[in-house]
């Protein structure tokens, strides 16, 4: 989610492009899985329509290098992510780290939340009457939990 002060700008999430089949073939090899994706964060970033300069990301895991560098490129000026577990560490810390470098090089704030720190009430959003955005990040969290 990539917000500008209070108002969210725009949503993204992992998945193949338009038009391009997520047949159980390609989604059961995982190179050819992770070459077709695009990641949340640039999908965020195309559907936004408009300059991105001094917004916030939001995101579940840390930015891998590709999509860091597109957020920095953006003018991205801070990014705010679900600390990530030791078994997601095991997999990318090398990746992770080399993000890291890149937001601090840059000037792009990188901050990270233990998933058990996060909950509604302490997540400093707007909720609309009708409590929708409550009850979708209630199952995101759910999710992820």
């Amino acid at each position: 989610m990539i917000t500008d002060g209070n108002r969210i700008v725009s949503l993204g999430y992992n998945g193949f492009a338009a038009g391009v089949a997520d047949s159980a073939a390609r989604l059961g090899d995982r190179d050819t899985k992770l070459n077709l994706t695009i990641h949340a964060e640039e999908n965020a970033m195309i559907f936004a329509k408009r300059d991105l300069r001094g917004c916030t990301v939001y995101v579940t895991h840390p930015p891998c290098p590709r999509c860091a560098s597109k957020l920095i490129q953006d003018e991205i000026t801070r990014v705010v992510a679900i600390a990530p577990s030791e078994d997601f560490l095991s997999r990318w810390g090398a990746d992770l780290e080399l993000s890291r470098q890149m937001y601090q090089e840059s000037g792009v704030e990188f901050v990270t939340y233990p998933l058990e720190a996060i909950n509604i009430d302490n997540a400093r959003i707007t909720v609309a009457p009708g409590g929708f955005f409550k009850r979708v990040m209630e199952r995101c969290l759910r999710a992820i939990g």
